[in-house]
């Protein structure tokens, strides 16, 4: 199932497809690695949402691909109906892809949308927990006999969301790096135990051995809008600004993207995240640096693939249900009256 996204107008003249000449193997529109994940479940407001365990999973899955052109995931009704017939519905989907710009650099695209159970046993409603994250890699390797200056801070990123219902929120992540020192396992939690709130920012920091460039911005808490809204990703330098690829040696982009909502409503940041070489940096990537590059493969890369995380460590994730709670609350009592 591919997933249509409209990217007109999107930082525009950031993409620009390579020369005939340039990195024609960096450029193959493969993908080195990517993960993508849905999981809806539920939870009942003021008695399990703050509890470890407290999210009952309905659907998850999860597809870990190497060297791939697409990878998505999805749930929705059919794959839980025959688990509740409180008349729940939720939807979570994500995909990962090779960009058609400079470097093939990620698209990642997520979507989530979550409705309440029901009232259940008053006055404790159910509310839906729809979680959809992805992360890819791309990775080049020096195929000249001379060094490559790399731009450290060449790398950027823009996800464009939309939010309707209650509130959602938006995280994402860019990192560049010379070995595969993150944890997918760990990156893709919302919220990894024993680090608060987390919220799948990446494992490793600029002190990590072989991290070159990070980026983490802090996670849209996105209130209810009906135009599009903005994350601003880009890649900072752990120090010196280029750094000087070898021959031979291999270098990777990382990025990742996640969107969740509960109760009633979308988080829909299915319109992309585009991971894009900054203006003025294209010249000389284009010119200097890709024609030197080959596309790495991913069998390559030694990286832990872990299950999707275990419910206890939604629970540090889950904020705002008692909001949310009050006012289905709320909502009740001015019918009941």
């Amino acid at each position: 199932m591919r997933f249509k996204c409209d990217t007109s107008g999107l930082m525009a003249g950031v993409i620009v497809a390579l020369s005939a000449a340039g990195a024609a193997q960096a450029d193959d529109n493969v993908l080195s690695w990517s993960s993508a994940n849905a999981f809806v479940g539920v939870c009942q407001v003021g008695v399990s949402c703050g509890q470890p365990n407290g999210v009952s999973p309905l659907a998850l899955r999860q597809s870990t691909d190497v060297d791939t052109t697409f990878n998505s995931t999805a749930v929705g009704p059919p794959d839980y109906l025959h688990l509740t017939n409180n008349g729940y519905f939720g939807n979570a989907r994500s995909s990962a892809e090779a960009g058609e710009g400079l470097l093939g650099l990620p698209q990642l695209h997520a979507f989530a949308e979550s409705r309440s159970v029901g009232l259940g046993f008053l006055p404790k409603p159910y509310i839906g927990v729809d979680v959809a994250f992805v992360q890819a890699v791309q990775g080049y390797t020096n195929t000249s006999t001379d060094n490559l200056l790399i731009p450290l801070n060449a790398f950027q990123g823009l996800v464009d969301y939309r939010v309707t219902g209650a509130p959602g929120t938006v995280s994402a992540g860019l990192a560049v790096t010379t070995s595969a020192i993150l944890d997918p396992s760990v990156a893709a939690l919302w919220s990894a135990v024993g680090s608060g709130n987390q919220f799948g920012q990446f494992t490793a920091g600029c002190g990590t051995a072989g991290a070159l460039a990070i980026g983490n911005p802090s996670p849209a808490n996105a209130s209810p809008s009906g135009n599009l809204q903005y994350l601003e990703v880009a890649a900072t330098s752990c120090g010196a600004d280029t750094y000087l690829l070898a021959p031979n040696e291999t270098f990777y982009v990382w990025a990742r993207l996640g969107v969740v909502h509960t109760a009633v409503g979308i988080t829909d940041a299915d319109n992309t995240f585009n991971v894009t070489i900054a203006p003025e940096y294209q010249e000389r990537v284009r010119n200097e640096l890709a024609p030197g590059l080959a596309r790495a493969s991913g069998e390559n890369l030694d990286i832990p693939v872990g299950a999707v995380p275990e419910s206890s460590t939604w629970a540090l994730m889950i904020m705002g249900f008692g909001a949310a709670g009050a006012m289905i609350r709320h909502r009740r009592r001015i019918q009941a009256a």
